[in-house]
């Protein structure tokens, strides 16, 4: 436990030093200490299909490391500067950006993020979705100008199909969180691409984590490694409550606060005219939303039982139950209705 502790301490003191570091060799050592911090963590859990999971982290991590070091010499030997904020010219952008999307794991290197993510428990399947995503996100934002604007577009899209097609059928919980990961990183790339303001960024990425910590927490208690294995669920209405919210929240469904999500992200691609991006998000999205709203109605149909249907067993059973369940159910709701309030005043401020 207290290895455990130590780790993450790295880990966060990694995501607060790359907050403050404006040199690229000193960002980039902040990197590698976010990288292998996660190591430890992973193997903690001594199987051979954790192992195999690890092994693949581990080279995909220093691989995108070692692109990333040639981005910055490239920096270096063109302009003979090595911060991060200044001017990029292509080759140093579509390098650097191309060693981004290999360590988070998304369009055009995601194969190795589903497979590490189908192999490793919930616990550390937290780890490598979401905080190993918080620094390279960072730096995107960092770099962004006028130059990245197509690249993001590329990859994004691409994300977003990517994430929504190959999430049709899919049964298997972990991976279906991966895909899941994937499109709205993808959704999160597009948002950046469109607007120069970064706090919408930072808040629909706080978002995000609220929509999906609750799947790897109950996926964590109760073993949900196949959706079929939800039946553990069964005899608690309120967590299977939680996990569909959780679902359709992820899903796009209105009124949770991935609806909101999505609606706020249109919003900016709307502002720069680019109708042909929503047409193609709006169909990616309507395919997420059909498997979706799939895996809930086989939820319900199977393992609701008759009697946990009753409005009032359900607000007893809620009222008398822990209070972290219902933190989830209220925050993804309050969320929404922030975010709703605020969207007036981000049109004034250019979000």
């Amino acid at each position: 436990m207290n290895n455990l502790l130590f780790y993450i301490g790295a880990l966060m003191l990694s995501i607060l030093g790359c907050s403050i570091s404006s040199n690229w060799l000193v960002l980039w050592l902040w990197i590698e200490l976010n990288s292998l911090a996660l190591i430890p963590i992973l193997s903690s859990n001594i199987t051979p299909r954790s192992i195999e999971a690890t092994s693949k982290y581990f080279l995909f991590q220093a691989t995108g490391s070692v692109i990333l070091l040639l981005g910055i010499l490239f920096r270096h030997m063109n302009s003979e500067n090595l911060l991060i904020i200044g001017y990029y010219n292509t080759l140093e952008l579509v390098i650097i950006i191309f060693a981004l999307t290999l360590k988070m794991g998304i369009f055009p290197n995601h194969f190795w993020f589903i497979d590490v993510m189908q192999g490793i428990n919930f616990l550390n399947g937290f780890f490598v979705s979401i905080i190993s995503k918080i620094i390279p996100l960072y730096i995107i934002i960092s770099i962004n100008n006028s130059l990245t604007f197509f690249i993001l577009y590329i990859i994004g899209v691409s994300s977003v199909l990517i994430g929504s097609i190959f999430g049709v059928q899919q049964t298997q919980l972990r991976k279906l969180i991966a895909l899941s990961s994937i499109t709205h990183l993808g959704w999160m790339i597009i948002l950046f691409a469109n607007t120069s303001n970064n706090w919408i960024g930072i808040l629909l990425f706080l978002s995000y984590i609220i929509m999906v910590t609750p799947l790897f927490w109950l996926g964590n208690i109760f073993a949900i490694e196949h959706l079929s294995k939800g039946v553990s669920l069964a005899g608690n209405f309120t967590l299977m409550f939680t996990f569909i919210v959780s679902i359709l929240s992820i899903a796009g469904f209105p009124p949770l606060l991935g609806f909101f999500y999505k609606w706020i992200i249109f919003y900016n691609i709307i502002g720069n005219s680019n109708f042909l991006v929503i047409g193609i998000l709006i169909m990616a999205s309507l395919l997420s939303l059909f498997y979706y709203i799939n895996i809930c109605i086989n939820f319900y149909m199977n393992l609701w039982s008759p009697n946990k249907i009753i409005f009032n067993n359900f607000i007893s059973e809620i009222i008398n139950n822990n209070l972290i369940t219902v933190t989830i159910v209220i925050a993804n709701l309050l969320l929404f209705i922030l975010i709703w309030n605020l969207a007036p005043i981000s049109s004034t401020l250019n979000f």
